[in-house]
């Protein structure tokens, strides 16, 4: 007797033998800041800090959750990343299978997407696991739109109050959830997937829209340095204005990249990359305009008008992220940095279903297959051939071993000073250690995100003390110390004592 296993099983394992190496990533860069964040403030206060314009409420009780659990241990912060990114897989291949009714292209969209090379850097730096679990959320949301659409049946407002929450927790876990948000009405607008329930779908989601927009104005507001911080954000639309060239040219690369490098992706990162990173964008261009639009035309052009609205509306998500991305980088730097992988997890889900929506209609037109599993042999083949490629390609695009070898050396160094002064320290009074830097970047970091080696003691030690002694750090910088001491209630203002160098 032979077991057959469902045909969405086989994305999940292809996506777990290609980005299980992620797993073992350590902690890099902003992931130190997010520790020092949970470590250092109570926790209402630690949720509502922004970094980067993200609103992280979501994603930082996720890291509080853990820290609290599990300690130091990159290896399960790193693990509900990858299985957030599984149920991603899981959630594409059923929009997919739904839309399309084709199970094995179903499974080659969601495998396509789940084991990309660029995936793996959002999987490997848990500082942007906020767009992971966001796009989990957004991709819950749109399956249940679907199914409803498909059986054209109303959503029950216990599903309504279920994507209320989903978008809520999406927009507080990085910056393309709350896109997703704001974007989500025009998407029903345009798509209509339920014209009986048109007016309540855009009441509620119109709703979530605004209520995003209004968390994200008064988190900021909320924030020490707030005015000034809104004012960029204000003085940032009215330059966009002046760079209409510079972003264009950012968004048109990012769209590129972002649909080109799902299907060529080992062909563009890792070891068998034949493109180097200056040429990207223009390879990517090329194939988007040359392969990718044409496809997309010939598919409007031969789809009935509600699935030509359902192809665009889709295509208003990653356009809509792209183009945010754009204008906070309209300073010209994205232009240099949009193969960023980082900048290519969530767009690409949604590149992905358009890719098979727009497959299906060419096997409309192709003699049917054999049913059952014999249609799902092509799809076999091309994992058969794909799955090594893709692994080669994941393996080095978030490796950069030369800085993070110098990271994990400064890391080791540190530690290995905090505890030594901590072990050397003599008598039964409070224990002095002298604050040396700790950058977070190897490139540097400015100590009010992470404060030295105290930042380190922060998130390594529960409380300001060791073995009952009070522990203290020299600090010679007034205006370090300063900044400490109005963070009232933080940890850190108790910690650091201004003292110049070569002081008794």
């Amino acid at each position: 007797m032979s077991i057959r296993l469902p045909l969405v099983i086989w994305p999940l394992i292809a996506t777990a033998i290609v980005q299980s190496r992620m797993l073992f990533n350590g902690f890099l860069f902003d992931d130190f800041v997010h520790l020092y964040t949970v470590s250092n403030l109570p926790f209402m206060e630690a949720i509502g800090v922004p970094m980067g314009g993200h609103l992280l409420h979501s994603f930082t009780t996720v890291v509080w959750a853990l820290k609290s659990l599990f300690g130091l241990n990159p290896f399960v912060f790193l693990l509900i990343g990858f299985l957030a990114h599984l149920a991603a897989v899981y959630l594409l291949f059923q929009i997919v299978s739904e839309l399309t009714g084709r199970a094995a292209l179903a499974a080659f969209g969601a495998t396509l997407w789940g084991i990309s090379p660029f995936v793996a850097g959002a999987l490997g730096w848990i500082s942007v696991h906020g767009q992971v679990f966001a796009t989990a959320a957004v991709l819950w949301v749109l399956l249940d739109i679907v199914r409803c659409s498909q059986s054209a049946r109303p959503l029950p407002n216990s599903l309504l109050a279920r994507h209320v929450i989903l978008m809520l927790i999406a927009v507080t876990s990085f910056g393309v959830g709350l896109t997703s948000a704001v974007v989500l009405p025009l998407l029903i607008m345009l798509w209509n997937p339920l014209p009986a329930e048109r007016n309540r779908l855009l009441a509620v989601y119109g709703g979530v829209a605004l209520a995003a927009v209004v968390l994200y104005v008064i988190t900021m507001k909320l924030q020490g340095d707030t005015q000034d911080n809104l004012d960029d954000k204000f003085n940032l639309v009215k330059q966009s204005l002046r760079n209409i060239p510079i972003i264009s040219g950012a968004f048109a690369d990012l769209v590129a990249i972002g649909s080109s490098a799902l299907v060529l992706g080992p062909l563009l990162v890792g070891k068998l990359s034949l493109v180097p990173i200056k040429s990207l964008p223009f390879v990517a261009g090329m194939f988007a305009v040359f392969v990718s639009l044409p496809l997309l035309l010939w598919g409007l052009r031969v789809s009935g008008p509600g699935e030509r609205r359902r192809i665009l509306a889709l295509l208003l998500l990653p356009c809509a992220v792209y183009g945010l991305i754009a204008v906070a980088r309209s300073d010209g730097f994205l232009v240099v940095h949009s193969e960023a992988p980082r900048y290519h997890y969530f767009s690409p889900a949604i590149f992905a279903i358009v890719y098979c929506l727009l497959v299906s209609k060419l096997l409309d037109r192709l003699p049917a297959r054999t049913p059952g599993y014999g249609r799902s042999v092509p799809y076999f083949i091309w994992l058969a051939l794909a799955i090594v490629p893709f692994a080669m390609g994941t393996a080095s695009v978030n490796s950069k071993e030369a800085r993070l070898t110098r990271q994990k050396n400064q890391l080791i160094q540190s530690t290995r000073v905090l505890e030594t002064a901590l072990e050397n320290a003599v008598g039964e009074g409070d224990i002095y250690i002298r604050n040396r830097p700790f950058s977070v970047f190897v490139w540097g970091y400015t100590p009010e995100f992470f404060p030295g080696l105290a930042g380190l003691f922060v998130i390594s030690y529960p409380d300001n003390t060791v073995d009952g002694r009070r522990v203290f750090f020299l600090e010679d910088s007034k205006e370090l110390v300063e900044m400490a001491g109005g963070q009232h209630g933080s940890r850190i203002s108790e910690l650091l004592v201004y003292k110049p160098k070569g002081e008794k």
